[in-house]
């Protein structure tokens, strides 16, 4: 699924999204660094959502675009980064002309897109100097998830989720000079997607947490109830806890998900 194939999704999903969709600090720190400083320079903010990244961004001194095929979930980033910083359209096909922007970012999404590559061709044609800094779960971060166990059919297609070597490979065949990357954890729940709720027992059986997730939203509705009566019974019997404890530890190893660093 990516944000041009159902765009209806979208439409619904905005207005919960923020209830339990804030910017991590956990990610934000290691967006904010990698991207370096901001003086003002033009960042662009692809699939940028309700704007809780670029608004990060904003406050370290970038002066953000967003584009996101949603009209719905951008007017919800209107309250914080104001007016006028927002582009409805597709990330594969921006309606920016070439080297237009100084630097990009990309969060929460490149598992959302189907011909990712093609992505990352686009953003190397509109950025100047970069850096482009893209937050992405890689196979390697999927090792500590284990509710695709419990909802039938809920395994995500390998190609939702390259492996760091193929992320890395196809930042070089976009154009990217220098690539690097680093993985991160997440220390707190601002940002309750998939690898967060897998930190805290309660969060990840709660429906209304769960709904908030794309990955929830792919589901059939039998495999979503099937699924919830199961981590709902292993949460009375304590066997939820475990799992979160095995999967904190897969994932002190692995890292929760990662960003990559690229320039052109």
């Amino acid at each position: 699924m990516d944000r041009t194939e159902r765009p209806g999704n979208y439409a619904e999903h905005a207005s919960t999204y923020d209830r339990t969709r804030r910017a991590s600090p956990s990610l934000a720190a290691v967006l904010t660094r990698r991207l370096g400083p901001g003086a003002g320079r033009r960042l662009l903010d692809v699939a940028g959502g309700t704007g809780n990244y670029t608004q990060v961004a904003r406050a370290a001194g970038f002066e953000p675009v967003m584009v996101d095929v949603s009209p719905e979930m951008l007017a919800r980033s209107v309250a914080k980064v104001g007016q006028g910083r927002q582009v409805v359209g597709d990330a594969m096909a921006m309606p920016f002309a070439d080297s237009a922007l100084d630097c990009a970012m990309l969060t929460q999404a490149v598992h959302l897109m189907k011909d990712w590559p093609r992505l990352l061709r686009e953003v190397h044609r509109v950025i100047r100097e970069g850096p482009f800094v893209l937050q992405a779960y890689t196979a390697e971060n999927l090792e500590h998830v284990f509710v695709f166990d419990l909802f039938p059919g809920s395994t995500p297609d390998a190609g939702q989720h390259p492996s760091r070597t193929d992320v890395e490979r196809s930042l070089r065949e976009a154009g990217f000079g220098r690539v690097e990357a680093e993985t991160y954890v997440y220390t707190d729940q601002f940002d309750a997607n998939l690898h967060t709720l897998h930190t805290d027992a309660r969060l990840i059986a709660d429906p209304e947490h769960l709904r908030n997730t794309s990955w929830f939203h792919r589901m059939p509705p039998e495999s979503q109830k099937e699924g919830l009566a199961r981590l709902a019974e292993e949460l009375s019997t304590g066997a939820l806890e475990e799992r979160v404890a095995a999967s904190n530890a897969v994932a002190a190893r692995t890292g929760h998900g990662t960003v990559f660093v690229a320039t052109p």
